[in-house]
């Protein structure tokens, strides 16, 4: 799983010209980071398996990255618990037990 922290800052370095980024070495690493998953998820069919992306308080959908856009979307602080239940591979809601299966009767069809 890889959490991808969103931010104002995150969708700059991403979205930036490198002639931009060429004095921002943390910029650089971070395009370079986003480019590698961006590969995967092209080569995973567009279904995202291990991506996570969170919204900062100081973040809204728009800096989202566009292809990250079609799957759920988490914001920190409010959805804490989601994010440690999808990290941890736990369910959020679990099924209830399937309990006993009912009794079918057949009544034979009476003809005149």
């Amino acid at each position: 799983m890889i959490v991808i922290a969103i931010s104002p800052k995150y969708k700059q370095d991403i979205e930036g010209t490198g002639f931009e980024q060429l004095g921002d070495k943390h910029g650089l690493h971070t395009r370079y980071i986003h480019r590698m998953m961006q590969i995967e998820f092209i080569q995973q069919a567009s279904m995202n398996f291990r991506f996570i992306p969170v919204l900062f308080p100081n973040a809204s959908k728009t800096h989202v990255p566009v292809w990250l856009r079609n799957t759920h979307v988490y914001s920190w602080p409010r959805d804490d618990r989601r994010i440690l239940l999808r990290l941890l591979r736990v369910e959020e809601y679990v099924a209830p037990p399937i309990g006993q299966l009912p009794t079918i009767r057949s009544v034979p069809i009476r003809t005149l």
